[in-house]
């Protein structure tokens, strides 16, 4: 097992102990069932621990992080991080399985309380689906994409009601989305997506696995319209909208002639048809879902720019699984530490009545709400996400800043007041 150098005050943790702290009993489980070569000098739970310091920290090369900074004697010693040789360190990408760090991923996201939009929540499980590319060197041939160029494609899924990723696969740059998103149905969840997922079989077997879909759709497809239904819009967002029609149709040449509910409206000269199976939602719940899918493009930005994505620490298809699994994990810990630390200022505040959370009512003071009225409308409600998703959600390049140049120094008030105001 590998020694960490003691605190200072071994009651204060560090800020990047407190970073670790959700995971760190169960990565040392991990550590402690793995078999043991004869040889062995490097263990799989400081193997972890870099990895999680190198998103961290963004540097842009391990090579760099572990022969100039590392090896060097460069890295404060508050961190934990031993000393390796860098072909070492690339070893253990061959030893240690992606499984292992699929495992953490899955324990992340069933352990840790993350915020979710209860507004979305009375909807149902809600999963944004896409695929996006990932440009590798010609070298890697499992990436195939076209005659000349390789890449890889990340196939995800991001939850709309927290707001994280919750599973992903990787695969060749010409990887079916489809095929994928067929490996990662779950009964009970609504899956929400662009043209390029929607196929009359793919269709049905979301049916038939007891999940649901909300798919943008081609609109030059045949179809027979068998029942309109009223159309459920708040009065403050009619005017976004022409041509909105809500109907239960047929496609002509589906196979299985499904029965399914079709959304139609324009937007500024663009035609949107959206396909579903969900008749419990309303017309403007459905175009507002769909909307929200453009959360899980953000995701794939702050992936490929901001935890340097677009650059492989490894070639092969099991470093590359690695690689992307602790990316997931480091975003779930930032996201989970900026929640926590918005938590604790918010409940402080409470404590001491601050004005930031009183209103004034009849002469009496009342405490705000943590969430909009039931009564807001359909523009209003976007407005109040789109607020608390940049506060509650989203990990801007300032707060990953701060964080960085705070890994070392204790996790105090000072520390804590600095994130919270980011």
């Amino acid at each position: 097992m590998s020694t960490t150098n003691p605190l200072p005050n071994a009651e204060q943790p560090t800020v990047f102990q407190k970073l670790l702290e959700p995971i760190e009993d169960f990565v040392k489980a991990q550590n402690r069932h793995l078999p043991k070569h004869r040889n062995q000098k490097y263990e799989y739970e400081d193997f972890f621990r870099l990895l999680i310091y190198y998103f961290v920290s963004g540097t842009r090369s391990l090579k760099l992080l572990v022969q100039t900074r590392l090896n060097a004697g460069l890295l404060s010693p508050e961190l934990g991080l031993r000393s390796v040789a860098y072909s070492t360190c690339q070893d253990a990408f061959e030893r240690f399985s992606p499984r292992l760090f699929q495992a953490v991923f899955q324990h992340l996201l069933s352990c840790l309380s993350f915020k979710a939009v209860p507004e979305l929540a009375t909807l149902g499980t809600l999963y944004c689906i896409d695929g996006s590319l990932f440009p590798v060197i010609n070298s890697m041939l499992w990436a195939e994409y076209t005659t000349k160029h390789q890449a890889l494609k990340l196939h995800l899924c991001f939850e709309l009601n927290r707001m994280i990723p919750v599973e992903f696969r990787i695969g060749s740059g010409n990887s079916s989305e489809r095929e994928a998103l067929r490996t990662l149905l779950v009964a009970g969840v609504s899956y929400i997506a662009d043209r390029g997922y929607m196929s009359f079989q793919l269709c049905h077997q979301v049916c038939q696995a007891q999940a649901h879909f909300i798919f943008r759709t081609k609109t030059n497809l045949v179809l027979t319209v068998v029942e309109s239904l009223p159309i459920s819009l708040p009065a403050s967002a009619r005017g976004l909208f022409s041509s909105l029609t809500d109907e239960l149709i047929r496609y002509d040449n589906d196979p299985h002639a499904g029965l399914y509910r079709l959304v139609r409206f324009n937007i500024a000269q663009q035609a949107y048809y959206l396909l579903t199976d969900r008749r419990d939602l309303s017309t403007f719940q459905i175009i507002l879902l769909y909307a929200y899918r453009w959360q899980i493009e953000l995701l794939f930005r702050f992936l490929k720019r901001t935890m340097t994505g677009l650059h492989l620490i490894r070639h092969d298809e099991q470093g590359v699984t690695i690689q992307f699994h602790v990316m997931m994990i480091t975003a779930l810990l930032e996201l989970y530490l900026k929640q926590q630390i918005l938590d604790q200022q918010e409940n402080q505040n409470l404590d001491g009545d601050g004005p930031d959370n009183l209103v004034q009512e009849s002469g009496t003071a009342e405490r705000q709400p943590p969430t909009p009225s039931k009564r807001l409308s359909g523009v209003e409600f976007v407005t109040w996400l789109n607020q608390k998703a940049k506060k509650y959600w989203k990990i801007g390049i300032h707060w990953l800043t701060a964080l960085r140049d705070l890994l070392i120094c204790p996790f105090d008030e000072r520390a804590v007041g600095i994130l919270s105001k980011l």
